[in-house]
């Protein structure tokens, strides 16, 4: 912004009565061959402009810990699938290793039905061999017919040939007795051996089965967990794109926050070096009327009644036809330059040719205090009157004080009565002062307040 722009914005500021250091005028103003908005609005509405500002990013930020807190849920749901992923996964593994060793126990089982079976195969072998010789038994019994003791003892030649005989008939039977046995016995093994071999395999082709079937599930379960983790990861991006949507409108926000700020400290720059300069004029007109040895002549006679419009709250302006203020209520800069941060406690009404004008009562009251001994009417720090110079307070009918400091002279005494309206005294630059202006006091309860909700109107505030 340029300073000729700056100039004409505080000069229309001060010509049109403006009430706040923090005020500029309207109209645009050109930059970089643009037109900058934000410089045609008032520095409150800047001010406003900022606080809505402020308060959307309040909401930008509430809106990033609420994506925060919902990343993090969302994390750690991922991170509770991943470890039950991972649970899943190493129960798969043992079921892996469990159904690796049934495939062992089954090749185990497998070689062991194939050496039964090869033992089977000798077992029929041996039985189908029996059988042969029974049958040859068979018939060879057939053939010599039915012989019995008799047919053993008459065909044998003497008594030795006869027990022979009957040993070697005895031999015979319990040889073909034995070879029954032998067969029967061979039979019910083998038909055991089968049932064994085959009860074990089908055992462990279940077990195999179902474990095979569990790995399935798990695998399943697997699948579930990858979805779930593909929608919360969905959720997470979605997360991260209104995060970062979000902080670029912060940034943005900050950043035209940022160029409102540096408008206004130049336009307060500006400001004040004409505040400063116009102080400096003041200055040197009051030096020039004491090196002349000027004496002061009041332009209205003291007790003279100043018609003034009395608002609701029954208080009158302080200093008619001039209404610039110069320093608000509250903490500012010190003026006289210590770099310190001091508490104003009033209002100071200053303006361009305010030296030597009329003070009047803001209400009818009584002058509970009044010092007119300071003889330093010129721009200065003295301690003078507590720093007020000379000066007035009044204490109206309904408890409440106001104060009139750095007047050339007060013209009023104590404990005299005054109207609304009646001069006490002339603006002057006595005490504490940057230069001629009137410094005015509202306290209620003898508690200094903000005269805002009581002059504040004739100002527009």
């Amino acid at each position: 912004m340029s300073k000729l722009n700056i100039f004409k914005k505080v000069i229309s500021f001060i010509t049109c009565s403006a009430v706040s250091l923090g005020l500029i005028l309207a109209y645009p103003a050109v930059k970089d061959n643009r037109i900058n908005t934000a410089s045609a609005k008032t520095i409150n509405e800047l001010h406003e402009e900022r606080a809505e500002n402020d308060a959307q990013i309040a909401e930008f930020e509430a809106q990033l810990a609420q994506l925060e807190n919902d990343k993090a849920s969302n994390q750690q749901y991922q991170e509770t699938l991943v470890a039950q992923i991972n649970l899943i996964k190493e129960n798969i593994a043992s079921l892996d290793l469990e159904i690796d060793k049934l495939n062992n126990d089954i090749l185990d089982a497998q070689n062991n039905i194939n050496d039964l079976n090869n033992t089977i195969k000798e077992k029929q072998d041996n039985i189908d061999k029996n059988i042969e010789l029974f049958k040859k038994r068979l018939c060879e019994m057939y053939i010599s017919g039915n012989d019995n003791l008799a047919s053993v003892i008459l065909g044998a030649s003497d008594f030795y040939d006869i027990m022979s005989q009957m040993e070697m008939a005895n031999r015979m039977a319990e040889y073909d007795e034995k070879l029954i046995d032998d067969i029967l016995s061979d039979i019910d093994e083998l038909e055991n051996d089968k049932k064994t071999i085959e009860t074990e395999k089908l055992t462990l082709e279940m077990k195999n089965n179902e474990l095979k079937a569990k790995k399935e599930e798990r695998i399943k379960e697997i699948n579930s967990v990858n979805e779930k983790m593909a929608k919360t990861q969905e959720v997470l991006d979605n997360l991260a794109r209104e995060e970062e949507r979000l902080k670029n409108d912060k940034r943005t926000l900050d950043q035209r926050n940022a160029d409102l700020e540096a408008e206004e400290a130049e336009i307060r720059a500006e400001y004040e070096r004409l505040e400063k300069e116009r102080i400096r004029k003041q200055q040197e007109e009051a030096a020039a009327a004491a090196n002349n040895n000027q004496s002061f002549v009041p332009s209205v006679q003291p007790g003279t009644i100043i018609p003034s419009d009395v608002d609701s709250s029954g208080y009158a302006w302080p200093c008619p036809g001039f209404y610039y203020i110069s320093s608000y209520f509250g903490y500012r800069p010190d003026p006289f330059g210590s770099g310190a941060t001091l508490y104003h406690s009033g209002w100071d009404i200053g303006d361009l040719g305010i030296a030597g004008a009329p003070v009047v009562a803001s209400k009818s009251g009584t002058v509970v205090e009044m010092y007119n001994s300071c003889p330093h009417n010129n721009p200065g720090s003295c301690g003078c009157g507590g720093g007020y110079g000379n000066h007035v307070i009044l204490q109206h009918p309904d408890g409440s004080m106001t104060v009139y400091g750095h007047l050339t002279s007060a013209c009023v005494s104590y404990g005299q009565s005054v109207s609304q309206g009646e001069t006490i005294g002339y603006v002057g630059s006595t005490g504490q002062a940057t230069g001629p202006h009137l410094h005015f006091e509202v306290r209620i309860g003898g508690q200094r307040v903000d005269p805002k909700p009581y002059i504040g109107h004739y100002i527009g505030q």
